[in-house]
């Protein structure tokens, strides 16, 4: 039974990530009102940020123009058993959810 207090909505948005004006690919697995869960293959990622840190999110929710997210890094760990890929979530932090068309 899922025990988180934000429920999430699994979406598999090809997404981008900037950091320190670096750009790297990724997709966000799920969302949900505080955050997001990102998947990025470690290889082609071409930032280096650690917890804390803040970064840009700019997805494409449907054929419209690009959205762009101010997130916070909340974690991030190496998929076993290779560590191909980073898992990471993010801390939405502007626009907040009630903010964003998209999702309301």
């Amino acid at each position: 039974m899922e025990r988180r207090v934000n429920p999430r909505i699994a979406v598999g948005y090809k997404a981008e990530i900037i950091y320190n004006g670096k750009s790297s690919e990724c997709v966000i697995e799920n969302l949900s009102s505080t955050g997001a869960n990102i998947i990025a293959v470690i290889s082609e990622l071409r930032v280096d940020f650690k917890a804390q840190d803040m970064l840009e999110l700019i997805f494409k929710p449907h054929a419209e123009e690009p959205f762009t997210l101010q997130c916070k890094v909340a974690w991030i760990s190496k998929t076993k058993p290779h560590n191909l890929t980073n898992r990471f979530g993010l801390e939405l932090v502007n626009p907040s959810w009630e903010q964003c068309p998209y999702f309301v």
